[in-house]
């Protein structure tokens, strides 16, 4: 494990970063925006030097690409994309607001791997407790609920709630996350929610 200079164009975010990711509206991407404006970036991201994937550090790799900055330092680790994966879990265990259904998307394809999952920060009872919310109570030919999601269209956002949908320009739906997300959190099923009931009372 080393330090180095990268250039943010060249870091990949990763796909499975299980953490809700934050737009400009929101107050905890205004705190940091003004923590590393005044400190600078204390914490490196850090980078997987096999593919240049972030595991650590999305976030603030937004904060810094939206400041127009072209390079930081980095953490650099050399690992396969399980152990990232695992890291990437450890490493955001304490911060953020997870999106639960991508965080046991990559617990189920940990264990399907035969990753050491302790790796993670996790208990066996918290990763029971996390895959039973999930799946316990679907029968074996049901789907998930869509929790509310959003595509991005020719002609705006297409925002996807449960069996409804609406479209809005881009800084419509971050002002509509944001205020949503400062009502009631980042947990999607309150999301989910608040949107529908937001649909109902316009209709």
């Amino acid at each position: 494990m080393e330090t180095r200079v990268i250039k943010l164009a060249d870091i990949k975010p990763a796909p499975y970063n299980p953490r809700v990711q934050l737009t400009p509206k929101d107050q905890e991407y205004k705190a940091l925006d003004a923590s590393i404006e005044e400190n600078g970036l204390v914490l490196p991201l850090i980078v997987n030097i096999r593919d240049n994937c972030l595991i650590g550090g999305h976030q603030r790799l937004s904060v810094l690409l939206a400041a127009g900055e072209t390079e930081t330092n980095a953490v650099v680790v050399d690992m396969p994309e399980a152990q990232a994966k695992a890291l990437c879990i450890a490493l955001n265990k304490l911060d953020g607001e997870w999106d639960y259904g991508q965080l046991a998307d990559i617990i189920q394809q940990l264990i399907d791997d035969g990753e050491n999952l302790l790796a993670t920060g996790f208990t066996q009872a918290d990763i029971d407790d996390l895959l039973g919310e999930i799946g316990g109570e679907l029968g074996e030919d049901e789907e998930p609920p869509s929790l509310g999601k959003k595509e991005d269209t020719a002609d705006g956002i297409k925002c996807i709630v449960g069996d409804f949908s609406f479209r809005l320009e881009e800084a419509e739906f971050e002002d509509l996350m944001a205020d949503v997300r400062e009502k009631v959190g980042f947990t999607q099923e309150l999301v989910c929610a608040e949107l529908k009931g937001r649909l109902f009372d316009e209709v």
